[in-house]
């Protein structure tokens, strides 16, 4: 055996070469480190979107009132404003997204400022006429027992001592309410009408005043069956043409027009025919 001149004792066998070791590069995230991330980032993304969605503005506007809307008043440019609202599919089919879908109504039941305007407040879509407006106070029994409402039509009978007469035909019932307010007892409304003929106001007026007023309810009655014919049921046949008897029924007094608010009488009466013996009474 040698001995090594640095002292060292030589071992027989001979170490082989150091074991190489691979070592993962410091800063490199692993597989499970990336799809954490991504998720991570996702999730970000949602609550961005989620958050500029409810504090965005919404993509659509509706009509709302500019200001306090009364039943009977056409719907203005100026009576309504359009605000970005973010409705349910329900709320929004009964909405009004557009100028053009209100053109032409009406309302008939009061809205606040800044509500929004529904189908069910307005009327159905026509040429809107400007109206006068006259508030009668009727029993309830005179105004289809309470159950007349705003938006109804009807036809105004004045009855006086000489007969009845209709008025006004086709009048739009701007609002009914409980005369007294809320001590009232109910036993008497007060009608608020729409009068679009200027004709109409006097009669109507001098009805009120002179008279007692019936309001028949045509909301629901074509025009040709309350003008021609025998009319609605209940109401006496019409007069034959001279003031004789009408087909059907009993002979019928013709009222001459009143003037100043006074009633001038029945108009005049047939002659009566002559005796049997051929000469006077």
């Amino acid at each position: 055996m040698t001995r090594p001149s640095d002292g060292i004792t030589a071992t027989g066998a001979r170490e082989g070469p150091p074991r190489r070791v691979v070592a993962r590069v410091p800063g490199v995230p692993g597989g499970r480190a990336v799809v954490g991330g991504l998720l991570i980032a996702l999730a970000g993304v949602g609550t961005f979107v989620s958050w500029q969605r409810a504090s965005g503005t919404p993509d659509q506007s509706y009509a709302v009132a500019h200001r306090t809307l009364e039943p009977g008043e056409p719907i203005t440019s100026d009576a309504i404003r359009f605000v970005p609202i973010d409705l349910p599919a329900g709320v929004a089919a009964a909405a009004f997204g557009s100028a053009a879908q209100l053109e032409g109504r009406v309302l008939v039941a009061p809205v606040g400022e800044g509500e929004l305007l529904q189908r069910g407040a307005l009327s159905d879509q026509a040429q809107a006429e400007p109206a006068a407006e006259v508030s009668v106070a009727l029993a309830r029994d005179l105004a289809v027992d309470g159950r007349l409402r705003t938006g109804d039509t009807v036809d105004v009978y004045a009855t006086y001592d000489e007969g009845t007469e209709v008025v006004a035909s086709g009048v739009r019932v701007i609002s009914v309410t409980e005369s007294g307010g809320s001590f009232g007892d109910g036993r008497e409304l007060t009608v608020t009408l729409a009068l679009t003929d200027d004709s109409q106001r006097i009669p109507v007026i001098n009805a009120a005043r002179d008279g007692q007023v019936t309001l028949v309810r045509t909301t629901h009655v074509t025009r040709d069956s309350t003008s021609t014919g025998a009319g609605p049921p209940g109401e006496p046949p019409p007069a034959a043409p001279g003031g004789g008897e009408a087909p059907g029924g009993p002979p019928t007094t013709t009222l001459a027009p009143r003037s100043g608010g006074q009633p001038t009488g029945p108009g005049p009466s047939a002659t009566p025919p002559p005796s049997p013996g051929g000469g006077g009474i």
